[in-house]
């Protein structure tokens, strides 16, 4: 399956830019409140949302063994980005945190297999992260063996057939392709 598309690679970049981004608030208060417990209704429920979806990020960015700076990044765009700059980056760093510990404590495939069960059932949220992962796999511009392995692992643990995953990249790429012809009637 090849997650190196052009449209990945942009998803990437703006992602990239987005988790680049400080916070308005300072991280370490954020992180402070999340610990606590003490997110607003609205941050929490962001939060909750959006968590399936940073964990499988987060599963990408750490199948590797390696974590760099620039998917942590990657992960941090995203989660701004879907929850329109709700959750700051305090509390993105405690998010991440907690999916290391979960992680250490229960391994990749029972994380996955929970991961799944909640999202499985709706195509949509499934597929979304498996587009997700495919980005992280790309932010730190070198997609490891076990990264290629993992994003056909989560296309089946996620219900999507090897089919659909590939019209998913597809499509994604003939969305860009579209994307940069409307650019270029607006220049004429």
């Amino acid at each position: 399956m090849n997650i190196e598309t052009a449209t990945i690679r942009r998803l990437r970049d703006a992602l990239l830019q987005s988790g680049r981004r400080p916070s308005a608030v300072l991280s370490s208060a954020y992180e402070t409140l999340t610990r606590s417990g003490m997110l607003s209704p609205e941050e929490a429920g962001a939060l909750e949302r959006v968590d399936p979806l940073a964990e499988t990020m987060f599963l990408m960015m750490s199948a590797d063994g390696r974590v760099s700076d620039e998917e942590k990044d990657a992960v941090r765009g995203a989660v701004r980005g879907l929850t329109d700059g709700l959750l700051h980056s305090g509390t993105i760093n405690v998010m991440l945190e907690n999916y290391e510990k979960r992680l250490a404590e229960q391994g990749r495939d029972e994380r996955l297999r929970e991961i799944a069960d909640t999202i499985a059932e709706e195509p949509t949220e499934a597929e979304g992260a498996f587009a997700l992962a495919a980005a992280i796999a790309l932010a730190d511009d070198d997609v490891a063996d076990e990264e290629n392995e993992l994003i056909s692992q989560l296309a089946e643990w996620f219900g999507i057939t090897e089919e659909r995953a590939d019209q998913i990249l597809d499509q994604l790429e003939d969305d860009r392709d579209e994307g940069e012809g409307d650019a270029d009637e607006d220049v004429g």
